[in-house]
Parts: C-alpha cells; sequence; structure tokens
C-alpha cells in the first residue's frame, strides 16, 4: 500500500484498535497506555502511515507551529540554541519559524514578532537581549500567543530559562586569580545587551572580592572582528595585562589573531578566557579555555516550558536557571614572574 493511500482508519484496524485511539498517539497525547502505544506506533511503521498536517491542524485549530525571535542567529551560542528549540520542537508534533531583528532595538523586536503572528503561530520563544522595559512592552501587548524569554532579567516575572551567566563569568575570572594573575584586561560583549551585563557582573563580582580593578574593559560586538580589534585597541593603549576575559568565544578567534601578529605569545606572555564553549574551541591555537554552557539544552528547555503554558499545565516555576562549568584547556598559565 503506497503511503499516501493508507489512512488512519487502515493502522487502526491493523493494530486492532480505534482510529479515536490511532489519533491519540499520533498527537502524542499521555491518554493512552504504553502497551497500546507501542503496538500503534509499529502499525505506523509498518504501514508508513504519514499524518495529514492540515488535517491536524484544522482539528486542533492550531497551526502546529512555534516562532522564534532573536538577534544574530549567525553565531554559534544562537545557532545552537535555534537547534535545541527546532529538534524539541519536532519531537512534540511541532514545526519552527525563526525571524530575526534587523537591529538590537525595540522596533526591530516588534517586527519579527509581527512576522510570526503573520504565520499564525502557536506558542512564542524570544531571545531579544534587549531592555527590561522592551519586554514589558512586549508583555503588554494584547495579541500574543503563550511566550518563553530566553536570557533576560532574573527580576522580571517572564516565563525564562538561561544559563547562570553571572556565575559562569565569576568562574572564569577565579580561574585567573588562581593563576596568580592581577593585570586583567575585559573585552566585553555588545553594550546593550542583557548577558554582556551579566558576564561583566561575574567577572567584576570575582575580581572584587580580591580587591582587583580591571586595567581596561572595551565593548566588542560578539564577532571575531571586534576581539580582533578591541585587542589591537587594548595593545595601542600599552595597557600592562597579563590575562584577558572575553564575553565569547567568536570574540576569543579574532584575539588570539591579534595577539599572534604583535609576537605575543599565548598562554606564556597573555592568558585568554572566553565564554560558550563553541564547538571549534577546543581546535583553537592554543586550544581555548572557556565557560560551557550547553545551548541545545537551553533551546530544548524553552520548549518544554512553552508546551506547558501553551497546555495550561501548573509550572514549578517561573524561571529556570542552567548551570555553567569551567573548561580547561590550554590558552590560560600561571602568570610569568
Amino acid at each position: 500500500m503506497k503511503q499516501s493511500s493508507v489512512t488512519l482508519k487502515d493502522v487502526a484496524k491493523t493494530a486492532g484498535v480505534s482510529h479515536q485511539t490511532v489519533a491519540r498517539v499520533v498527537r502524542k497525547s499521555p491518554k493512552v497506555a504504553e502497551k497500546t502505544r507501542i503496538k500503534v506506533q509499529q502499525a505506523i511503521a509498518d504501514a508508513g502511515y504519514l499524518p495529514n498536517r492540515m488535517a491536524q491542524q484544522l482539528a486542533r485549530r492550531q497551526s502546529l507551529t512555534l516562532g522564534f525571535v532573536s538577534i544574530n542567529i549567525s553565531l554559534h551560542a544562537i545557532a545552537k540554541i535555534a537547534d535545541g528549540i527546532r529538534r524539541e520542537a519536532l519531537k512534540q508534533g511541532f514545526s519552527l519559524s525563526i525571524s530575526m531583528m534587523n537591529e538590537l532595538d525595540p522596533d526591530s523586536c516588534h517586527k519579527a514578532i509581527d512576522e510570526l503572528l503573520g504565520q499564525q503561530v502557536d506558542g512564542l520563544i524570544i531571545n531579544t537581549s534587549i531592555t527590561h522595559a522592551t519586554i514589558k512592552q512586549i508583555q503588554e501587548r494584547g495579541n500574543l500567543p503563550p511566550c518563553v524569554f530566553i536570557d533576560f532579567d532574573k527580576n522580571n516575572d517572564a516565563l525564562q530559562v538561561s544559563h547562570d551567566q553571572v556565575g559562569g563569568a565569576s568562574l572564569a575570572a577565579q580561574h585567573l586569580i588562581d593563576l596568580g594573575h592581577r593585570n586583567i584586561a575585559l573585552i566585553n560583549g555588545a553594550a546593550n545587551t542583557c548577558v554582556a551585563h551579566w558576564r561583566e557582573s561575574g567577572w567584576l563580582e570575582s575580581l572584587s572580592k580580591v580587591n582587583i580593578t580591571p586595567v581596561n574593559r572595551i565593548d566588542g560586538n560578539w564577532n571575531a572582528r571586534s576581539g580582533y580589534q578591541a585587542t589591537l585597541e587594548l595593545l595601542d593603549a600599552e595597557t600592562d595585562f597579563t590575562a584577558i576575559l572575553v564575553a565569547n568565544d567568536e570574540m576569543c578567534l579574532g584575539v588570539l589573531r591579534a595577539l599572534n601578529e604583535r609576537n605575543i605569545n599565548v598562554p606564556q606572555d597573555v592568558s585568554v578566557v572566553g565564554f560558550d564553549n563553541h564547538d571549534d574551541s577546543e581546535f583553537y591555537n592554543p586550544p581555548l579555555t572557556t565557560i560551557d554552557q550547553n545551548c541545545h539544552e537551553l533551546g530544548e528547555t524553552a520548549v518544554t516550558l512553552l508546551m506547558q503554558k501553551m497546555n495550561s499545565e501548573q509550572q514549578s516555576e517561573s524561571r529556570v536557571l542552567l548551570t555553567t562549568k569551567l573548561v580547561k584547556r590550554q590558552s590560560s598559565g600561571p602568570v610569568k614572574i
């Protein structure tokens, strides 16, 4: 029998159950006994049955699509988050539609949301890294489906999930302190983002405990070029530093190139510590010490929270904080005496 001609009733007959039971299995309803679920899934596989998505949408009065609003998806961490969202959405029977913000400003955010609302998405995951005031504007809109925010203000009551950015950055700074570094420069991310603020807060939290003041700080823009330019600026200013804390691994790529061009050895002359644990970080020259955050897990958790809200399930908490950890590699070492 051809896949296109296999019906839900054909599967029901093969499995020896009602077509309503098959429908419940297809839409992943919990109201099916596990033994029955396995039998129906086997019948579906044997028959090559493909659910009619259009029919499902009409029956459930849903688009079966989730929307993801985000800043630059070409950045490694954002791409990983999006992939985690997509994978978990598919498991739940939903597809994913993505709308990228052109700029980090409220107008771009609202336009990206409007683009997805035009597609009648059933829920939104918003990764904006913008201000508290803008999030309040979004929450106060009257036309929104259920929403989950990624990496936002812990003091906001929005449903949200984030990594422990402050704690992770604090670990990075403490690592350099433990290695004996006292002259430490900072290269942060874009100044108008929550994540950059949190990471700098974490660095300063550890440094202040031992009365260390950064010798210099420069804002980058999350990409390798900005890390390169920021490092040249530090060097041209003749800043006396033995280590650099960098807000993400992509900027570290530029940092390492700039140091190499000026014949500065890492870590013998200058130690470098990043953030994100980019897939390629272990292949940098030298391999990069960094803070690991599981971006796939972040995306998956965002979908789980969103599905709970869409299904009106009670949630144990409105803010989920995921852990980070230090990954030690060869870009950091003891201060030269």
